[in-house]
């Protein structure tokens, strides 16, 4: 019986330091990947903070303006107005290869891209996730 009494709280302690060990690991593992998404944000902010000559806004009834012009050297900010992420490209699809200066990525509902365009032409763009989404733009 005395043995019995003895195992009990050595039991328990071990239980204890698992718990807080789990707990602490779990803690720094949130706050890690919490630093890492401030990290993409900024990066993500630092993007819209440049002063767009044209913005194309994206919702949920596609690229508005469907077309652009813009000159090169301009920068132009990608709006995400719809209730779905976006992923703006180039023409064609999938290659993406026509103008790489438009190929933005994803853009969260909510938010905004900037990129500046270098090439002249005029170029399709779509949304990768759904490319019946089209626009043109022409860079003077």
């Amino acid at each position: 019986m005395e043995g019995t009494r003895m195992k009990k709280p050595i039991f328990m302690i071990i239980v204890a330091v698992i718990v807080l060990g789990g707990g602490f690991l779990l803690f720094r593992m949130v706050g890690t990947n919490s630093s890492s998404t401030s990290k993409n944000d900024a990066q993500s902010t630092a993007s819209t903070t440049q002063q767009a000559s044209a913005t194309i806004t994206f919702s949920n009834s596609g690229f508005t303006p469907s077309k652009t012009t813009v000159k090169s050297g301009d920068t132009v900010a990608i709006k995400n107005t719809s209730s779905s992420d976006v992923q703006m490209e180039s023409d064609p699809h999938p290659a993406h290869t026509d103008d790489t200066d438009l190929n933005v990525g994803l853009v969260n509902p909510g938010q905004t891209k900037t990129f500046t365009v270098t090439k002249t032409g005029t170029f399709g763009f779509h949304n990768h996730l759904n490319p019946s989404d089209t626009g043109r733009i022409t860079i003077q």
